[in-house]
């Protein structure tokens, strides 16, 4: 596929439109060892940011509050696939913060989650061992088929490039 055949504004509104399909994120970290470690977590997306609030018993809390740079994968599931060789996917390299709770940003994010996600958001919410964590996105790859990969960046990734052979 030549680069200059690929409509760049509809894979950034693809890309836009498939993370925000999803209310989980698939996260890897890295532990105190640092070996990686892969796990999952609600997520909700926010003003270019995703959130998740999660508790310090799962080791990715740890891991991303003492090593903040992650990364998040969203994929297509098995079922929907036409190949599984060429899942629709996004990977974005993202950087950690933890938010201060009853912050004016906890409060407000706390509640879009629980509106977006349920009740079980309310139930947790006043347990001290969970954190809300912002993760920022620095950089994303998003790969919609065979030959058809992108790379953002930027501004609340907002630059996009075709990922082709050279």
């Amino acid at each position: 596929m030549k680069a200059e055949s690929v409509d760049l504004n509809a894979a950034a509104a693809d890309f836009s439109v498939f993370v925000a399909s999803f209310n989980s994120v698939i996260l890897s970290t890295v532990n105190a060892d640092g070996l990686p470690e892969a796990s999952y977590a609600p997520c909700i997306q926010q003003d270019g940011c995703f959130y998740v609030y999660v508790s310090e018993l799962a080791s990715h809390t740890r891991n991303l509050l003492d090593r903040p740079q992650a990364s998040l994968l969203f994929i297509e599931p098995e079922t929907e696939a036409r190949n599984l060789f060429a899942r629709k996917r996004a990977t974005l390299e993202i950087s950690a913060r933890n938010i201060e709770r009853e912050s004016q940003q906890w409060l407000v994010v706390l509640s879009a989650m629980e509106t977006k996600l349920g009740n079980t958001v309310s139930v947790i919410r006043g347990l001290k061992d969970f954190h809300l964590l912002e993760l920022k996105p620095r950089k994303a790859t998003f790969v919609t088929g065979f030959g058809k990969a992108f790379e953002l960046h930027g501004a609340q990734l907002k630059e996009i490039s075709h990922i082709s052979r050279r």
